[in-house]
């Protein structure tokens, strides 16, 4: 019979082998949950959704929230954003997107953020743009400046836009990529979403990155 000192001895070999197993099974079950998390880029393609194998920092950014606050490109750091170029007065692709994020992001425990960046500053206030993003989700942001801080962050997350005259005199509409712009927790630019959208797509994307 093994004595005291040796039942010791078996006991610790084998609470470092349980502790060695344990780790291993951690270390598989956390490779295979964040394979299981992430899209590959060939799943995203398939929904749409281009990953740049080297995000793109952004740089220079000054706008006013919906609150009316200044921010620059670090209210994008710390989690995932996703940014849509677009304005209130827009009759049926802006809201038609705006809706689909809205659903798309219903019951995900940590959902992206949603930033809506008006392209429409003569007639988009902090003000307009808060009462606006209510009726979609409580969660929604804007962004608003002026024409040329607009193209500054535009440009660099290859959006474009531009005032189209409408049939009445003094009256426009804004053209505007349909794309959805993907920021990384970086604040880096990783990727769009391009259009037209569906809320499956959306949501699988949103849920996985």
């Amino acid at each position: 019979m093994p004595s005291e000192a040796q039942q010791q001895g078996i006991q610790k070999t084998l609470i470092w082998i349980f502790a060695f197993i344990a780790m291993v099974l951690g270390l598989v079950f956390s490779t295979y949950m964040h394979r299981d998390r992430t899209l590959s880029v060939e799943e995203a393609a398939s929904l749409g959704y281009i990953q740049f194998e080297r995000p793109r920092a952004v740089k220079g950014l000054q706008m006013m929230n919906q609150e009316g606050s200044a921010v620059d490109e670090s209210a994008f750091k710390g989690r995932w954003t996703l940014v849509y170029f677009g304005f209130t007065y827009c009759p049926d692709i802006c809201p038609t997107t705006l809706a689909m994020l809205a659903k798309a992001l219903e019951g995900l425990d940590e959902p992206p953020e949603v930033v809506l960046v008006s392209v429409d500053p003569e007639r988009d206030s902090p003000e307009q743009l808060k009462r606006y993003l209510s009726a979609f989700s409580s969660s929604f942001k804007g962004m608003v400046g002026s024409h040329a801080q607009t193209v500054t962050f535009a440009t660099q997350v290859n959006v474009a836009f531009g005032k189209i005259p409408g049939s009445e005199p003094g009256t426009y509409t804004m053209d505007h990529t349909g794309s959805i712009v993907v920021m990384n927790p970086a604040g880096e630019y990783a990727g769009f979403i391009k259009a037209p959208h569906n809320v499956q797509s959306l949501a699988t994307i949103a849920s996985r990155l």
